[in-house]
């Protein structure tokens, strides 16, 4: 029979990894817990993991650039949602603003149709 170290009682099982009764680490699980783990270092993160500031900012000011700004943007987002060659995180973004853009263009539509409608 082995004895937790922590708690003092008996236990039954010899295949145990922790006590039953305290939840202390025994044998193999012991030794696993005791090893230090190895942080990760931030030069194994990958880069354009995410869509920055500077980039977001950059994609909503070019449809404010007058006559060509609006086509500017729809265009480079049109490319950065269906390019097989930009990062998936950007091209999850431009897919985003598009749909978001649609929709707020189908809302402004049927609410101004409703009031040209109310007005006749």
């Amino acid at each position: 029979m082995m004895r937790c170290t922590m708690c003092g009682r008996e236990i039954t099982n010899q295949d145990a990894n922790y006590c039953d009764y305290c939840g202390t680490a025994l044998g193999d699980a012991a030794y696993r817990e005791a090893q230090p783990v190895q942080p990760a270092t931030v030069t194994d993160a990958p880069k354009e993991d995410r869509v920055s500031t500077w980039l977001f900012l950059g994609a909503m000011l070019l449809m404010f650039v007058p006559v060509v700004g609006f086509f500017a943007h729809v265009g480079i987002l049109l490319y950065w949602a269906v390019a097989t060659s930009v990062v998936d995180s950007r091209k999850s973004f431009a897919r985003a603003i598009l749909i978001y853009e649609g929709a707020t263009l189908v809302f402004t539509f049927t609410i101004m149709g409703a009031m040209l409608a109310a007005m006749t």
